[in-house]
């Protein structure tokens, strides 16, 4: 494959084959989360905006398809409505997937420090499942009495998913970054599951016969350092994910991709529920 191949810094290895797709679909779509946390685990994507949060909600969608259909269910791209303005609620199963607003425009009409500290504020009521499905969030005044927001069981977030374009995340100001990473550790104090997916790797060069193999594409393997670097987080807990599809259905690799990091959150937030 050439020398920007190497399994020197690999940390995932899928099995690119029909059996392996069967077996992650299944047990993600028939996954029961155990007792007390409301009947489904919930995840929620979090990143910048353009980023490809809503677009990784409609490949996992597709790919838990039994068919592997596409399903485009979450505004994209020229829609009107692609960026996303409220906390929006997708559920497959026993998971619920939570799109957001990208955090640089939370709030973006207040001051540079009445809009960092609502971001903090609007973050961490997510998480305890105080916002409820559909409210917007740019409006959303985390200031308000707590009482009038109370925890909604069912919407406490298990795990969150930070999702950063491969493609140009070396152009995120330092300042930017400081904000995410501040950001990041109310996820850290709330003991949240924490995962990076890398969107936009088909921008990266790599010949798309090679999709199979991109966990030792070196290329992606800096990226990963790199982010590693800003979130702290392991590469063990990295992965990539393809939002680019053709026709109807959704290609058998980046069916397997999307699945991969699907099913290493679900095992991660589960094994964690179950030991509390």
């Amino acid at each position: 494959m050439g020398s920007d191949f190497s399994k020197e810094g690999c940390f995932h290895s899928p099995t690119m084959d029909k059996r392996n797709l069967d077996t992650l679909r299944d047990y993600v779509r028939n996954y029961n989360p155990p007792e007390g946390c409301g009947g489904c685990i919930n995840i929620l994507l979090f990143g910048l905006v353009g980023a490809g949060k809503s677009s990784t909600i409609n490949t996992f969608l597709s790919a838990l398809d039994p068919r592997g259909e596409t399903i485009s269910c979450v505004p994209i791209g020229d829609n009107p409505h692609s960026v996303t303005p409220e906390l929006r609620c997708y559920r497959e199963g026993k998971i619920k997937f939570w799109d957001s607003t990208g955090w640089n425009v939370m709030n973006f009409y207040q001051t540079k420090r009445v809009n960092w500290e609502k971001k903090n504020g609007v973050l961490q009521m997510i998480l305890e499942g105080r916002v409820p499905n559909g409210t917007n969030l740019q409006r959303f005044n985390p200031d308000s009495d707590i009482s009038s927001y109370p925890v909604i069981p069912e919407n406490v977030i298990h795990g969150v998913a930070f999702v950063f374009d491969i493609n140009t995340m070396d152009c995120i100001s330092g300042d930017k970054m400081k904000e995410f990473q501040e950001l990041e550790t109310i996820v850290v104090q709330k003991y949240v599951h924490r995962v990076v997916i890398g969107t936009k790797f088909d921008l990266l060069g790599i010949p798309e016969r090679h999709n199979a193999w991109i966990y030792e594409y070196n290329p992606l393997q800096q990226k990963f350092e790199r982010l590693a670097a800003y979130t702290g987080i392991k590469r063990r807990f990295m992965f990539v994910v393809s939002n680019l599809w053709r026709g109807g259905q959704i290609e058998m690799i980046k069916c397997i991709l999307a699945l991969y990091a699907l099913d290493n959150m679900v095992r991660n937030i589960d094994r964690f529920l179950r030991a509390v």
